[in-house]
């Protein structure tokens, strides 16, 4: 249960006040935190004693759909295509703290475009990841492929729509973005 459910409130909220006027990213950092570490310890004893659930038991089991890869082949950077590497080499020069300050300037000022988890994946369709050495498919076709494994390794849920959305920050690339290294 999130601590603010077992506190007394006493005080009325103000309705005309604006939420954002209180906001603390690093105390709710903290508080996610704690509330994280509780979940792993009560966790850990349902699995010690013996009456966890098979999601809890297996969560932390490795991998069986790709066991038979050999995981050290992954992410070779040094081995990796000249694309992948042109990519680092871009972004590395590129991103720099001025940068990072004009993007996020230029990102609270503008309107964000509104769409579905599926339209977004599809838009994505149109990308291919120059950072990435492991594969060519597109977008949609990786994030489909990732959510598929992690289903098929009978993970919960929740981390399978993980897999599903974990690049969706990539849809930045379509707007304003002055290449795939920024965003």
């Amino acid at each position: 249960m999130a601590p603010a459910a077992v506190l007394e409130h006493t005080e009325q909220p103000n309705i005309n006040e604006n939420f954002n006027d209180h906001r603390d990213g690093l105390a709710l950092e903290a508080t996610s935190d704690a509330v994280d570490e509780v979940n792993v310890l009560k966790a850990a004893m349902r699995v010690k004693n013996g009456n966890a659930t098979k999601e809890e038991v297996d969560i932390y089991e490795k991998s069986q759909f790709d066991s038979e890869k050999d995981k050290t082949q992954f992410r070779q950077y040094e081995d990796a295509c000249d694309r992948v590497k042109n990519f680092y080499r871009e972004q590395h020069e590129k991103q720099t703290v001025a940068y990072n300050l004009k993007a996020r300037n230029d990102f609270k000022s503008k309107t964000r475009a509104e769409m579905t988890i599926w339209q977004a994946m599809e838009k994505l369709n149109e990308l291919i990841d120059e950072s990435d050495p492991d594969t060519s498919l597109s977008q949609i076709e990786h994030l489909l492929q990732s959510a598929e494994a992690i289903r098929r390794d009978g993970k919960p849920q929740w981390f399978q729509l993980v897999g599903l959305v974990h690049d969706l920050g990539k849809l930045l690339f379509f707007y304003d973005a002055r290449g795939q290294w920024d965003v």
